[in-house]
């Protein structure tokens, strides 16, 4: 005989628990003595899904004290708590243990990183799944129903929903994110260090404007100390997608070392941005700690204007001597430019840097392999001047409907690049500040 619907939800509901009632519940002997009431509970981390570790109890009122016992002794969990070891044999102290991670202290009404959406959350229960006879955390309850479930008063707010309408959303969606999404970042106030259940590499996989905003929606502890634990790399991608005010906070709470290592791993034309706007002193102490090729570069690029295509350009890019085979060319460009946005152009030089041509990965996979990269050139290479001004370098991407072009100086000689992503954000950056001045009417 098939279940009805209302038994296979009851026979759901049997294998979850919420956190917030077991919290509730009295604690007893497996003779039925009690011994005082659940204080909190410590997870055994390492797994996608951590298992619940030591059960702790607290009794008293004035003087409290604390025991705690593996959540293998719990042998009831339906009314009360009920263990399967005697009073006796469980020793109550006068502070709890120290715990890596604790359900209550850690998790929750703390905010956790929900790394699929990409967003902060608050956390207002925690959903727990019965497997064999351990309970694992399933998922993290962020809906107002958790924080309702917390204060005892489902029962009453849904009687009066239900009363108003009974097919509103509040009764049949709970708002749970799946535990495998959550980071959590209780920070330790004494280390400043932040507690991982697992990996960081969550926290990579999310796209770095989306961090940048996660980072902000954070407390100012919890927003450095999460922004230390990123690499370098990913340090300088969320710098490249925050606005100046926000680098600003950030910066000031970095020593000079930090600094010049997320500046050192910027791009070219961020990172001139971002020194251009910062006070002398400041840069002049960032560059001291830069390595001595990459800060004549970007004392290079500060010497141009802003809204011209030497300030705007970028030295990240792939040139090639005009004598390498298409062979080479092509293996080059698999094990050496994984970093280099702008892969999909090669500049061909000599042996002065003279810019000799411009070719493509498309011409070169369509090309024969021993042939010369210089046999695969554009017949009129494109490029601006150091001095071509935002409007010339935006007039000719457009008509000629190219992604980068080539800066070079009066003797040829290439300096850089500027992508159609660099024209964008100043043409919009010109924009916003017309917009900002002009006056508004009614």
């Amino acid at each position: 005989m098939v279940n009805s619907i209302s038994d296979i939800k009851a026979q759901a509901s049997a294998m979850f628990v919420y956190f917030s009632q077991v919290l509730k519940k009295e604690v007893c002997d497996s003779e039925g003595k009690a011994l005082g009431r659940v204080w909190d509970i410590s997870l055994k981390l390492g797994e996608v899904y951590p298992k619940l570790g030591d059960l702790i109890i607290t009794h008293g009122t004035l003087k409290k004290r604390y025991a705690e016992v593996p959540w293998s002794s719990v042998a009831d969990t339906e009314d009360d708590i009920v263990l399967n070891v005697r009073s006796g044999d469980i020793r109550f102290e006068g502070s709890p243990k120290e715990h890596e991670f604790l359900l209550r202290r850690d998790i929750l009404d703390q905010q956790v990183v929900d790394t699929f959406n990409h967003k902060v959350r608050r956390v207002n229960d925690i959903h727990l799944l019965k497997v064999d006879h351990e309970l694992v955390v399933a998922h993290v309850d962020i809906g107002v129903r958790g924080l309702v479930r917390r204060l005892g008063a489902e029962s009453v707010v849904d009687f009066i929903i239900k009363s108003i309408s009974k097919r509103s959303d509040y009764l049949k969606k709970e708002d749970l994110v799946s535990w495998k999404y959550i980071q959590p970042v209780s920070v330790n106030p004494a280390s400043m260090t932040m507690k991982l259940a697992f990996s960081e590499k969550q926290l990579l996989s999310i796209p770095a404007a989306d961090l940048g905003d996660i980072i902000f929606d954070l407390t100012p502890n919890q927003r450095m100390v999460i922004f230390r634990t990123l690499d370098a790399k990913t340090k300088a991608r969320v710098f490249e997608n925050i606005e100046f005010e926000e680098q600003k906070i950030i910066l000031k709470e970095l020593d000079k070392k930090e600094a010049a290592q997320i500046v050192t791993n910027m791009s070219s034309d961020e990172a001139t941005d971002l020194l251009e706007k910062l006070h002398p002193s400041i840069v002049k102490n960032i560059m001291t700690l830069i390595e001595s090729g990459r800060a004549k570069k970007l004392s290079a690029l500060l010497g141009y204007s802003s809204d011209s295509a030497g300030g705007l350009m970028t030295t990240e890019l792939v040139s090639m001597p005009e004598t390498t085979t298409v062979e080479a060319a092509i293996d080059y460009i698999k094990s050496q430019t994984k970093e280099v946005e702008t892969v999909p152009y090669i500049y061909i030089v000599d042996d002065k840097n003279h810019l000799k041509g411009v070719t493509t990965i498309r011409r070169l996979l369509f090309a024969d392999p021993k042939d010369s990269i210089s046999k695969t050139a554009f017949s009129k290479p494109l490029y601006v001047y150091l001095n071509n001004s935002v409007k010339e370098l935006a007039y000719i991407m457009d008509r000629y409907r190219i992604s980068a072009v080539p800066v070079l100086d009066e003797n040829k000689v290439l300096h850089g690049i500027v992508t159609v992503d660099d024209i964008l954000s100043q043409v919009i950056s010109i924009a916003w500040r017309k917009r900002s001045h002009k006056p508004t009417g009614l």
